[in-house]
């Protein structure tokens, strides 16, 4: 499941990253390829498709102060392939995992084109998300300040 922040700017994003830092758990590069016959990416020498199971979103407008989530309930299945289209667009994409601990089930990824570096400061992100296995409670009172420790560095 993924949950977007509504109201908040990519550029808002670039002048508060430095400030997730301390909650980097991971950071994962992969080359992915979107075609007219969906969305692919190549992980160590492997190819896959990624098959999404479209579901309902919820919003939930002033979650935090002035900003609202998007709560996507549609699932990504990954499928591994021997083909990928021929007429297809490339990019190398790095996915940078921040949560507050390396156990929880919720994490804030950031995706970002052409990273040459780990300073978090000049990276170009072009998308923003929080990621949770399986569906969970918005409003349950764990989750909730789980994710506003992000959402109060963010804001």
């Amino acid at each position: 499941m993924r949950i977007f922040i509504q109201n908040y700017s990519l550029s808002k994003l670039i002048n508060k990253i430095s400030l997730l830092k301390p909650y980097l758990v991971d950071t994962t590069s992969k080359l992915e390829i979107i075609s007219n016959e969906g969305q692919y990416y190549i992980d160590n020498s492997k190819s896959y498709k990624k098959v999404v199971s479209d579901k309902s979103a919820k919003l939930y407008e002033n979650y935090y102060n002035d900003l609202g989530l998007l709560v996507d309930y549609s699932e990504i299945i990954i499928v591994e392939t021997n083909q990928i289209p021929n007429y297809n667009i490339e990019m190398m994409s790095t996915y940078f995992y921040f949560a507050l601990n390396e156990t929880t089930k919720t994490k804030f990824v950031v995706q970002a084109y052409d990273v040459v570096t780990d300073d978090l400061t000049t990276i170009r992100p072009f998308d923003f998300y929080f990621e949770t296995e399986g569906d969970v409670e918005i409003n349950n009172m764990f989750f909730k300040d789980e994710i506003n420790v992000f959402l109060s560095l963010l804001n």
